[in-house]
């Protein structure tokens, strides 16, 4: 179901995912810069949504705000400060 936006120059597009445990789909989206093939950013948060379509929502709204510069995601292996 993943259907990729363009959105200010990058590409979203939503990679979510069923869990068995806690049951639901997974928020993860992935970020490119458009017109090129490689350099692709996977950004993810704990949160599920009850169906793909509403992951898939969530998905894009999440992109749109690592892309305006209104949520930074932690490096991958990063903890808490």
């Amino acid at each position: 179901m993943a259907v990729s936006i363009e959105y200010h120059g990058h590409v979203l597009t939503p990679a979510t995912r069923l869990r068995a445990q806690p049951r639901g789909w997974t928020l993860e989206v992935h970020i490119a810069t458009a017109n090129r093939r490689t350099g692709t950013r996977r950004c993810r948060a704990p949160n599920t949504y009850a169906s793909e379509a509403e992951a898939a929502v969530h998905c894009l709204e999440f992109g749109r705000r690592i892309v305006d510069g209104k949520l930074k995601p932690r490096p991958k292996g990063a903890g808490p400060a």
